[in-house]
């Protein structure tokens, strides 16, 4: 049952602009279950495989020859979301033990869920809705890209802080969700390919077969409906309520990681 939890809070939280990461490391917490480098990677390919299936029509289009040579707009977004992907990485790597030795202090998960908020409200602030494909340019892609980088940071929230970006750069409230959501693809499927070698290296998954499909079916299901729910919510109002939410957690947090 508690994985099955953890499994609906990454789901939920991948996509929602909450952190994921750092609210798995708080319940891991709270539930006391040990951190599990295998079940972290299957939630994580359970989420990329929710984002392949929503967005499935427009990654067609954008791995399909003939429409980057005859659609200007989808080479475009094409090709952006690929510099974005390499400054994602770039700073991954560039940054891998610092960004690890982050996830075992709950106390710098709370400070990254009031920045994940503050990053927040200030999109919201900066961001008229205004720019489509067409209107995007290099520093769009490198600033989202970095954005999606630093969110590597447990608390952190990725989808809150490439979303918050693409606002903050004025793009549409649409496009800024499925830009986020596109560039998470390749970033979530990374991080699993190289969770796997470690996975593979130890030869244990350490919980056994169960505790893992129930926590991919989970975070599969919980995963969709928060992308549905989101891309309702984003085109319709604002996110503000996500930055407040992110305050309040963050604020528990430090508190009780000092007491």
């Amino acid at each position: 049952m508690k994985y099955i939890l953890l499994g609906i809070i990454q789901g939920l939280t991948e996509f929602l602009p909450v952190s994921s990461s750092g609210h798995l490391v708080i319940f891991q917490h709270l539930l006391r279950v040990p951190e599990s480098i295998a079940f972290d990677t299957i939630v994580h390919l359970a989420t990329a495989l929710a984002v392949l299936i929503y967005f499935w029509r427009d990654i067609a289009r954008l791995i399909n020859p003939k429409a980057l040579m005859a659609e200007s707009e989808t080479r475009k977004l094409f090709f952006l979301l690929l510099i974005a992907t390499f400054l994602t990485a770039v700073l991954g790597f560039g940054f891998k033990d610092f960004f690890e030795g982050l996830f075992s202090s709950v106390f710098a998960v709370g400070c990254f869920l009031i920045l994940t908020g503050a990053v927040i409200l200030v999109g919201e602030k900066l961001g008229k809705g205004q720019r489509k494909v067409a209107d995007m340019n290099l520093w769009d892609a490198v600033l989202i890209g970095l954005a999606q980088g630093a969110a590597i940071c447990p608390g952190l929230s990725r989808s809150g802080t490439t979303i918050s970006a693409s606002l903050g750069r004025n793009l549409d409230r649409g496009l800024a969700a499925r830009f986020s959501f596109l560039l998470s693809i390749p970033a979530i499927l990374g991080a699993g390919i190289l969770q796997s070698k470690a996975i593979f290296k130890a030869g244990t998954v350490g919980i056994g077969l169960w505790p893992l499909i129930l926590g991919f079916i989970a975070a599969f299901i919980s995963g969709l409906f928060a992308i549905k729910i989101f891309m309702n919510i984003i085109q319709r109002t604002s996110i503000k309520g996500f930055a407040y939410y992110c305050f309040v957690i963050g604020l528990l947090v430090l508190i009780f990681s000092v007491i």
